[in-house]
């Protein structure tokens, strides 16, 4: 791409920001409010991070997948271990087909689990597959924590890790494909694109193609600038990178930091042209676990980003990208609240402005919806929207809560994604929505005082509304014999998952 048309993806989205910003503060200032002026800085929060994903989707659409040129490098065999996360959470038939290579590989399970019955689960399938478990006296450092003890126990034993959540299945050219990636010395991590796997629920059926589209959409645009993320799982590590690093960093956004870390000792980490598949999450409850540790781990590391050292526009990209989920959540929050304020004393924000706000919110999620527009029928896109936005919208007072919490300095917490669907009792349902019960009084009260209305405290309630609708259905137990999951253990099987229109530059390789 020439220079002119590099400069040019760079500034037209900021100058399609400004022209809608501009405006909105023209609006603002004529108002002359303090909820005006609050809903016009959190609206532009919100425009921006719509306008970047707008550039994101058009320059994965330019973005062409990489050739699989011959390496420049000749590969040398590499001594590989398939390291798989556990904590309590253990798929035998993940890890069995996972362990079928086409080159020799070792096997090893890095067991955090406390329940006894577990683990001796974990162990009788070790002694019958042969593959190894790693155990470890504590749990500090979480999932880092767990790999790093791991890397201690292992040094000098492999050459590269492949690291694996407990619902990861690899294809059976994996390691292969990786390691081909790794014949460059520079690369220390390469990484395969996640699939999700057939849903074991309504849920995960409904909403899982999201993540093939989202995720290479977003790493395809991002890798314009030259930045190719570790997504702590699914990819192949060299160890001599992570003795370089000291190791997985121990919090609990590890991949992000040990992203951060590598680029700054000048390692490189790439693509590889093969995917991997993993559950989406069961249901609502699992969805809202992964959302919030997701929002305290981005907030734990922009407290402390380490990004110095890094290129700038890579440095950029980093912090945009955490920001991304808790800036979004504040943003809306205050939006919300000073809407709700300005609505209620008669000062309704302009709708073009509340249009753009809808449009924005909904952009990560467009890709998808116009890829099922395109493979089904116009309907089906639309509505995928409609809904997808809306669960997305119910989590955001739980993502405020965890962001805020963050920022006051509470602790991040590794959370483990529940792997199973649960029928929730009275008591269940209102300590899942705990985060609700606290910000949303709080948040309706300050829309109260702003405006001077009661009014205002029901323009705060929506998204909680839409939280209840969404954790209302009632859990079915699968049927007595039913297979719990299907594991693609081929390429086809991978294919044959629902996947995006390279039409649209949203294709997941496979």
């Amino acid at each position: 791409m020439s220079s002119p048309r590099v400069a040019l993806s760079a500034f037209l989205p900021l100058v399609c920001w400004l022209a809608a910003v501009a405006p909105l503060t023209v609006w603002a200032w004529s108002t002359g409010t303090i909820a005006a002026a609050a809903f016009a800085v959190a609206t532009s929060i919100l425009w921006a991070t719509g306008t970047r994903a707008a550039a994101l989707w058009v320059r994965s659409v330019r973005q062409r997948p990489r050739p699989a040129d011959a390496p420049q490098h000749d590969p040398a065999p590499l001594r590989v271990a398939l390291l798989f996360c556990v904590a309590d959470d253990f798929d035998a038939a993940a890890v069995a087909v996972s362990m079928r290579q086409d080159v020799d590989v070792d096997t090893v399970i890095l067991d955090d689990s406390r329940d006894p019955r577990l683990r001796e689960q974990i162990d009788r399938f070790a002694e019958e597959s042969g593959c190894r478990v790693v155990r470890r006296s504590d749990r500090t450092g979480f999932k880092a924590g767990n790999l790093n003890h791991a890397l201690r126990v292992l040094r000098g034993s492999y050459d590269a890790y492949a690291v694996c959540d407990s619902d990861v299945v690899l294809l059976p050219g994996f390691v292969r494909a990786c390691a081909a990636e790794l014949a460059d010395p520079a690369v220390a991590v390469a990484q395969a694109t996640p699939v999700a796997a057939p849903g074991r629920s309504e849920f995960a059926r409904y909403f899982g193609p999201l993540l093939a589209t989202h995720l290479t959409v977003t790493r395809r645009g991002r890798a314009g600038h030259g930045v190719t993320a570790f997504l702590g799982r699914g990819a192949l590590l060299r160890a001599a990178a992570l003795d370089d690093v000291g190791g997985v960093p121990e919090v609990v956004a590890e991949d992000l930091a040990l992203t951060v870390a590598l680029r700054r000792r000048g390692w490189r980490l790439v693509d590889a042209d093969i995917a991997f598949t993993e559950d989406f999450p069961v249901d609502y409850r699992a969805f809202r676990t992964q959302l919030r540790k997701t929002a305290e781990g981005a907030v734990e590391f922009l407290r402390r980003p380490a990004v110095r050292g890094l290129p700038v526009r890579e440095a950029i990209d980093v912090m945009g990208e955490t920001a991304l989920v808790p800036g979004a959540a504040l943003a809306g929050a205050a939006a919300i609240v000073s809407g709700a304020a300005l609505a209620a004393g008669g000062s309704v924000p302009p709708l073009w402005a509340l249009m753009l706000s809808a449009l924005s919110g909904l952009m990560p999620l467009l890709p998808e919806a116009v890829r099922r527009a395109r493979s089904r029928r116009l309907a089906a896109g639309i509505a995928f929207a409609i809904v997808a936005g809306a669960l997305y919208a119910s989590t955001m007072f739980v993502v405020v809560a965890a962001v805020v919490g963050g920022l006051l300095g509470r602790r991040a917490v590794f959370r483990v994604t529940p792997k199973r669907a649960v029928s929730l009792g009275v008591r269940q349902r209102i300590d899942l929505f705990r985060a609700e019960l606290l910000v949303v009084p709080l948040l309706a009260g300050g829309a109260v005082v702003a405006s001077g209305s009661v009014w205002a405290a029901g323009g705060v309630a929506w998204p909680l509304a839409l939280a209840v609708a969404f954790a209302l259905p009632v859990v079915a137990p699968a049927a007595p014999g039913a297979p719990a999951r299907r594991h693609p253990a081929s390429r086809a099987g991978i294919a044959a998952l629902p996947a995006a229109d390279d039409r649209s530059g949203v294709g997941a390789r496979a």
